[in-house]
């Protein structure tokens, strides 16, 4: 794929399984770095991080369930790359 997202980030709720997944991939080999969130699989959102990380770029899963408004937020946890931009300070 060619890089017309090179250097741009990307945020994908939902990314670690089905069209959120496709999504992440895609975006990742156009060159995105990718933040994705998850809600229960930590071990399937890792796979998905390591399939963009493969593309070059850096990626993230963040365990957050963007149905549940009342979800403490201490309770996330990151997976993944945690450089640059994706530093994660809790």
């Amino acid at each position: 794929m060619n890089q017309t997202l090179k250097n741009k980030r990307a945020l994908v709720t939902g990314g670690s399984r089905g069209i959120g997944a496709a999504i992440v991939k895609r975006l990742a080999g156009e060159g995105a770095n990718v933040t994705l969130t998850y809600s229960n699989s930590p071990h399937r959102a890792n796979e998905v991080v390591k399939a963009a990380q493969a593309s070059g770029v850096r990626s993230l899963a963040i365990q957050a369930d963007s149905a549940d408004a009342t979800a403490d937020g201490r309770r996330r946890r990151t997976h993944g790359i945690r450089t640059g931009r994706y530093r994660h300070s809790g």
